[in-house]
């Protein structure tokens, strides 16, 4: 009685199950196997038992399933599994459920609350040689686990080869994020949380000839799986505009576009967990302002938590905050040309000391691009930025914004296992709040004297937020004199300074949409497909707790 009562009183969700984390390392075999080791990491309070479905296995076996605890524990494996069973004749026990097309690979949960287990087993066939290539198609997440998984990544690698363009092609399913090489490794990762029962992970790999000898031969080419994989997928929408345009085509596209608002607006609706974990509040919409910086002016890390809550900054103003930034701490220095028009140059010799990664990278590409003369012109960064070698860059340096965020969150210890510190917690709200600040600056009555000081850097997270201009605006408005002051240079050059980090960052990112849309559908990484991926094997319907 003492348990129900906060539902009871009206409480719902008090005792809400969560699945934090699936974290799956893939090991590839000369035969065609994989060992397969998942980490689940979740606080559960119903049921008596986890489950993974494993169907549409084909040829496919599973063997040496072994379970193990967030203590160390290794479970013991009875066989065939009995669903039946108390939850304490079940705990410390795993064991395997045949069904007619596979099996449910089942252990108990012991207790309810905080869990980490991790289940391994070896997967026969799981490469299979095509007539042209070897190719693997799994679904390594189900649609239908309950509860939902805030966070998937799954890292397939083998000791025979070191995965790349080079020799191996990807494309992922069912959720999203992206697929990506990764130090010989193919990594795909979830950047938002399932919401519904229609998400999963799927990922699709051809391999050149050579690599693997399965015994699981198919008497077809890589093509017809990849088109029955890309059927209903956003690779074959691509395809299809590629070599038709018509009218009904672009209305088409129209449609899919506002399919993909509706759903993004749907997915906002479910993150009320995501939000307790990452900002101690039900409701971003119930953060109020802020008037410190996030995380101590970091760009990349505040960037990160915009992503997380659907608020991702557009990766041009991603680098015009970091070109603003660039220009107050000295990298990029202010110069005229005859008639003295205001330029920007590259300094002579920049500290980097304080630089993120990122930042360093997109400093790097700016000098190369900047040519002989180290005066940044956007019609330069145009030209540069269409060579092919330079969008993948690019491209390379936009995918790897998140990765990096996540990194310095972890390192700075405001993020562990994916439960966020106190502090952790205080700056995502900054990151949110501080928005909100900027946003109504002109209508907020109380501002603090100190506050002056940090004017420069409301520019910077202002371009961040899509909205200098406007910041610099109100900031103007307030005293011209004060602001001058603040920011160093006076109004004019301000307003020049955003406008040629603006053109600078546009002509930058103008290739990296078409090259990231090019290498998904080609097979060389980039963004998962919600749709599609069909002929899959592994995976089924369901799992989780029961």
């Amino acid at each position: 009685m003492l348990v129900a009562l906060p539902a009871l009183l009206g409480a719902p969700g008090a005792f809400a199950s969560r699945l934090d984390d699936v974290n799956i390392s893939v090991k590839l075999n000369r035969d065609g196997s994989a060992r397969i080791r998942e980490v689940w990491t979740m606080d559960i309070h119903d049921g008596t038992e986890w489950y993974l479905v494993r169907s549409n296995l084909g040829d496919i076996r599973i063997t040496d399933f072994t379970v193990t605890d967030e203590n160390g524990n290794r479970f013991e494996n009875v066989g065939e599994w009995n669903v039946d069973w108390s939850m304490s004749r079940k705990a410390g026990k795993c064991g395997i459920v045949t069904k007619r097309d596979g099996c449910e690979l089942c252990w108990g949960l012991g207790s309810h609350g905080e869990h980490v287990f991790t289940a391994e087993y070896t997967m026969t066939n799981v490469v299979k040689t095509l007539s042209d290539a070897d190719a693997l198609h799994v679904q390594f997440v189900s649609p239908g686990v309950q509860p939902r998984p805030q966070h998937v990544r799954v890292k397939i690698s083998s000791d025979l080869a070191e995965f790349s363009e080079e020799n191996a092609a990807i494309w992922a399913f069912g959720y999203e994020g992206d697929v990506r090489f990764a130090n010989g490794t193919i990594v795909a990762e979830t950047d938002a949380p399932f919401t519904g029962d229609r998400h999963s992970v799927i990922v699709l790999a051809r391999f050149d000839k050579g690599i693997f000898a399965s015994p699981s031969v198919q008497d077809k080419t890589f093509e017809d799986v990849k088109e029955v994989a890309f059927y209903g997928s956003s690779y074959e929408e691509y395809l299809k505009k590629q070599k038709q345009d018509t009218f009904l085509g672009r209305l088409f596209g129209v449609f899919s576009a506002l399919f993909c608002v509706l759903v993004g607006f749907v997915t906002t609706r479910s993150i009320r967990n995501r939000n307790r974990k990452m900002f101690g509040v039900d409701k971003v919409k119930e953060i109020g302002y802020e008037r410190d910086l996030p995380f101590g002016g970091d760009i990349v890390q505040t960037r990160y938590i915009l992503g997380k809550c659907y608020r991702s900054a557009k990766e041009n103003d991603v680098a015009s905050a970091m070109i603003l930034k660039m220009v107050k701490n000295g990298q990029i220095v202010l110069s005229r040309d005859a008639n003295g028009k205001v330029l920007l140059a590259l300094a002579e010799h920049p500290d980097l000391e304080k630089m993120s990664r990122p930042e360093k990278e997109l400093l790097r590409m700016i000098e190369e691009a900047s040519g002989g003369d180290r005066i940044l012109q956007d019609r330069e960064f145009a030209r540069w930025s269409r060579k092919k070698a330079n969008a993948k860059r690019l491209s390379d340096w936009v995918l790897g914004l998140n990765s990096a965020g996540l990194e310095l969150l972890q390192d700075n210890g405001y993020v562990s296992r994916n439960t966020y510190s106190p502090e952790g917690q205080l700056n995502a709200r900054r990151a949110i709040g501080f928005r909100n600040y900027l946003k109504d600056f002109t209508i907020i009555g109380e501002r603090k004297s100190e506050e002056v000081a940090l004017w420069q850097d409301y520019i910077i997270f202002g371009a961040l937020y899509g909205m200098a201009e406007k910041v610099a605006k109100d900031l103007k408005e307030i005293d011209p004199k004060v602001f001058e002051e603040a920011v160093g240079y006076d109004i004019p050059t301000m307003n020049r300074v955003i406008y040629l980090s603006n053109n600078m960052s546009n002509s930058l990112m103008s290739a990296v949409t078409h090259v990231q849309t090019a290498a998904s559908v080609g097979g060389k990484g980039g963004f998962a497909s919600f749709g599609g991926g069909g002929g899959f094997s592994g995976g089924g319907f369901g799992g989780g707790a029961r």
